[in-house]
Parts: C-alpha cells; structure tokens; sequence
C-alpha cells in the first residue's frame, strides 16, 4: 500500500539524485540543457548543487521543507554573510599600493627624472605595484586619447578608493593650474596614505574577531541542531506540524536577521568621495 510517508520518500530521493547530478555537473563544467541564445545573467555555480544536495538531504531526514529550505539557503548565504576578509585584504593591499605609487611619481618629479606630469605618469606605468598596475596603464593609454583630466577621473572611478581620488584631484589641481611643491604634496599624500593602511590593519584585526565569533556561533548552532535531529527527534516533535512548521520560519529568520546584524558590525562604514565631477556629480 503506498502511504503519504513512502512517496515522500520518493520524491525526496528522486530529488536528491537529481542534485547530486547538478552539482557534479556544475563542478565538470557540463551543461544540463543545449545553449540558449538569449543570454542569462544567473549561471549555475557548484555552491547552488551543494545547496539542493544539503536541501534535499535535510527534507529526506526530518520531512520539514521550511528546515530543507534553511539548509539549501545556509549553504548558499551563510559563507557570504561570514566572508568579509578577502575584500578588507584587497583594500589593505591597494592602500599600500597607491602609497607606494603616489611617492613613485613624487621621487621623478623631484629628481627630475621626469619633466611633466604625463611623463610622470608613463614612466610610473612601468614599476606600479600589482594591486595598481591595470588602473596605472589605463590611465597612461587614456591621457593621449581624452588629455590628463578626464584620464585621471576615470582612473580614480577604476580604483575605487578615497586615496586614488585625492591622488587624481592632487595631479588634475596642479594640471590646471600649475605651480610648484607637486612632488612634496604627493609625498605628503603618501605618507597620509601609509598612515591610513596602517589604521586599516588595526580596524580589520578588530573584525576579524567578529567575524570568528560568527563563524562560532553558526558552527555549534549546526552541531546543536544536528545532534538534537540523531538523539532527541522527541523533543523536536512539535515542530512537525503546521504551526511548528511556522515557528521554525520564524526562528530561521531571526537567526539569519542576527548573522546579517554581525555582518553589518564587521563591515567597514562608506567613505565619502572626496574628487567632484564640474558637473556636479560626485566620482564614484
């Protein structure tokens, strides 16, 4: 006889095989489906196979779909909710960068070595730190096609940093209006920069520990969960009903809401632009 338990068994399974499928899929490179025509901009990531695999594995042990669709979506936000390091590296990195390029153009220009601002600039191309290096050449290649102005707000919009936009604002200043006393400015601008670098890395330290305490808390929520699912299904009953169903919505939203109120915590505030395009506009 076929009971309500046994084709939940079925379909749960079937389900599974099928996300074991798209993940291996995903993971190979192998397309499911032939290539659309219409390009799409969401593209199936192995992250997404893990996260059916997890989903399904969840439905097929507890019959909960609000537990199966917490576990799908814990694979999938929980890393980028508990990340944050990468991008606070990258900033740390390109702080020092644009230090270093910033004292670079000052020690050719006080040497000599360079006559002008633009061969300041291409002689820098040649020795700018990785972290620069793609924004340093473009700006080099652009300067011949739209002059240094509109080259050097663009370079501050491809870097991406407050630095870079006092850098361009420093160089398109003395470009309109010349005078001496660039090179002791950009050195100046260098070592303001180094200084803020260093502030970076103290800051970050501090949330580094925010962001392991998060990590925590998810990881022993996850064994908690896990053990009282293998030893004590009894205790867990009520939540197989409707309503537990319900409240177990509603506890998941919570606990995401507090992961994301971390997050915010460990986050670094927005810095305001500091370079104004003539039009009005604030460079990006």
């Amino acid at each position: 006889m076929v009971t309500a338990g046994s084709l939940l068994i079925t379909l749960a399974g079937l389900l599974l095989a099928g996300g074991v499928v798209t993940g291996v899929c995903a993971w190979r490179g192998v397309a499911l489906w032939p290539a659309h025509p219409v390009r799409r901009r969401w593209r199936l990531r192995p992250i997404h196979g893990a996260a059916v695999t997890a989903g399904l594995l969840v439905l097929l042990v507890t019959g909960w779909p609000v537990a199966a669709l917490a576990a799908a979506g814990g694979v999938v936000f929980v890393p980028t909710v508990l990340g944050g390091g990468a991008a606070a590296a990258r900033q740390i990195e390109r702080a020092d960068a644009l230090a270093e390029w910033a004292r670079r153009l000052a020690d050719l220009l006080s040497s000599g070595a360079a006559g002008s601002i633009t061969d300041a600039l291409a002689r820098s191309a040649t020795a700018a730190p990785a972290a620069v290096a793609g924004p340093v050449r473009a700006l080099v290649t652009r300067m011949d096609a739209t002059g240094p102005e509109p080259a050097l707000r663009r370079f501050a919009s491809d870097v991406g940093d407050p630095a870079a936009q006092k850098i361009a604002g420093v160089l398109i200043l003395r470009e309109r209006h010349g005078g001496p006393g660039l090179a002791d400015v950009l050195t100046e601008l260098a070592t303001d920069v180094e200084d803020r670098a260093r502030m970076l890395r103290e800051v970050e330290s501090e949330r580094a520990r925010s962001r392991a305490n998060a990590r925590t808390i998810v990881i022993v929520s996850a064994v908690l969960v896990a053990g009282l699912m293998a030893f004590s299904r009894t205790f867990l009953s009520p939540y197989s009903g409707v309503l537990g169903q319900v409240l177990l919505a509603v506890v998941a939203g919570v606990f995401v809401a507090a992961l994301r109120w971390l997050r915010r915590l460990s986050d670094p505030p927005a810095e305001p632009a500091v370079l104004t395009d003539p039009t009005g506009a604030v460079t990006p």
